[in-house]
């Protein structure tokens, strides 16, 4: 790493001593403040968040109510806070204007590339094409250190937050509200809004009921709620300017946020004065390729001190180049990248498993599954054809399904772990029990739904032919539906045959 990396430019002025700031950059950012009485007002509506965002919901509908009053109370918020959005300088006009810029800024700092161009593709916004043939493991592009935005280029407000990627939103506000950041020419080219849960409508997020992934969607909301309210009441002496409550507002989190969401990448820290060995980190032109799955071949050399981006396939003149994010179920992607991957080999479905303490035989129970290393309270996974159950989520059944004789004998066989095979050698009668167990909650998880998996097909037939109209965030949570329908009805069905085996 560049233990002796230059410090963010001195032009920054929005991060001058506390006691001080520059009036004219102060009077560039802040066009638009609020009112004392309408500031007074959006005060009161956090204290009303803050007092909402702490609780833990004990049940699904508890967990849907809190969302809907989060949700009416930062609608309000927003109304208020509209004049602090016209302060920012985010995409004043369209964002390919603004790339010879970017592409200046890149190369004054050392960003290398061949062959590869920022452009704009249908569905996908901007990407990153070929203007040359590209083979596999050519090198792409390098981005040199000093260019990538880290939790690491913090000098105040670092200590809000225990997550790297959440000390690098409230980075990443700071210098878009700063007209003079070092990073302007690449926050100019990044979108003014994205496809997360944080951008849903309550409308919106109620098409993810009877959905496995909806409880988490709802936490990712409630945790966002809750840091906004965080930073409105922080001590002024901990943030990173005199002025930035005037003009720090809902929106402006929201959208930084889902930018580090959708893009960041983890890189080695150069301070070595905490436990986390990688952190959070945006790094330019590197994130403005889009995800298909394959391996990972952007990797930060620790020799050059920069990042350094391979060609996972072939790609003609002319061709989208694509990257691979990582290994991510659809609702993962969903939540947290805001598209889906409707050919994706790695989703999968999260069910919530877990044992009762008022089981009789639940110590026994929950010694057999630590010696398999699963949990006895957790989520575990319904997976696509051919596999259908996961190893851990077919040994959690077995276990729980299990006698008293049973579980001995497994907690003292050196073959323990066999239970995790699909053809493990099993008394008839609790293989049976295993597989019914498996198809009831199969068919229950199904029944939970709202809709159909005919009727969703029906519906985005209908979209797809142009004979109903759907906004891009319904079609992809129908989509979405659809895919887990298919991964739950295809595990029942193979559930269905194994219990007539």
């Amino acid at each position: 790493m560049d233990k002796q990396r230059k410090k963010q430019s001195s032009k920054s002025k929005l991060h001058s001593n506390k006691n001080t700031v520059n009036e004219s950059v102060v009077a560039a950012v802040t066009d638009k403040i609020l009112s004392h009485q309408v500031r007074s007002q959006v005060r009161a509506l956090v204290a009303e968040i803050l007092s909402v965002v702490f609780i833990t919901p004990v049940n699904p509908k508890e967990e849907w109510d809190q969302y809907v009053i989060i949700q009416n109370l930062l609608k309000k918020i927003q109304l208020l806070e509209a004049p602090l959005k016209e302060n920012l300088r985010l995409n004043k006009c369209k964002r390919l204007m603004k790339i010879n810029e970017f592409y200046k800024w890149s190369r004054d700092n050392g960003i290398k590339y061949d062959g590869v161009i920022i452009k704009e593709y249908p569905g996908y916004d901007l990407g990153l094409a070929a203007t040359k043939s590209i083979k596999r493991n050519d090198l792409l592009f390098t981005i040199p250190h000093k260019l990538i935005m880290s939790e690491e280029r913090i000098e105040r407000g670092g200590k809000l937050f225990k997550l790297s990627n959440l000390r690098l939103a409230f980075l990443l506000m700071t210098e878009a509200l700063n007209p003079e950041s070092f990073w302007k020419p690449y926050i100019d080219l990044l979108p003014d809004c994205y496809n997360t849960v944080l951008y849903y409508g309550i409308e919106e997020m109620a098409q993810l009921r009877g959905s496995n992934c909806l409880s988490a969607a709802l936490k990712q909301c409630r945790l966002i709620a809750r840091c906004y309210a965080t930073i409105y009441h922080w001590p002024n002496s901990d943030l990173p300017f005199d002025v930035f409550k005037e003009y720090f507002h809902y929106d402006l989190y929201r959208w930084a946020v889902s930018t580090v969401m959708t893009r960041e990448n983890l890189i080695p820290r150069t301070k070595q004065d905490t436990e986390d060995e990688l952190i959070a980190a945006l790094i330019p032109f590197w994130d403005m390729a889009n995800h298909r799955h394959g391996h990972i071949t952007s990797y930060f050399n620790m020799e050059t001190c920069q990042m350094e981006s391979t060609a996972q396939d072939d790609f003609n003149e002319g061709e989208q180049i694509f990257i691979h994010y990582g290994d991510r179920s659809n609702a993962e992607l969903l939540i947290h990248n805001g598209f889906i991957n409707s050919v994706n080999p790695k989703d999968s479905i999260a069910i919530k498993l877990g044992l009762s303490q008022s089981d009789p035989l639940y110590e026994k129970r929950s010694q057999l599954l630590q010696l398999l290393n699963i949990p006895k309270n957790g989520e575990l996974k319904v997976l696509p054809a051919p596999e259908h159950i996961s190893p851990e989520l077919l040994a959690f059944v077995r276990v729980f399904n299990m006698n008293e004789e049973q579980l001995q004998h497994w907690i003292c066989s050196e073959r323990a772990t066999d239970l995790l095979h699909i053809d493990c050698a099993l008394e008839t009668s609790l293989e049976s029990k295993t597989w019914q167990y498996l198809q009831t909650r199969l068919m229950l998880l199904l029944r939970v739904f709202p809709t159909t998996l005919e009727a969703d097909e029906t519906q985005l037939a209908g979209v797809k032919c142009g004979k109903l109209q759907m906004a891009q965030i319904p079609v992809m949570i129908l989509e979405y539906r659809i895919l887990e329908k298919r991964i739950l009805a295809a595990a029942l069905d193979y559930a269905k045959q194994r219990t007539k085996a």
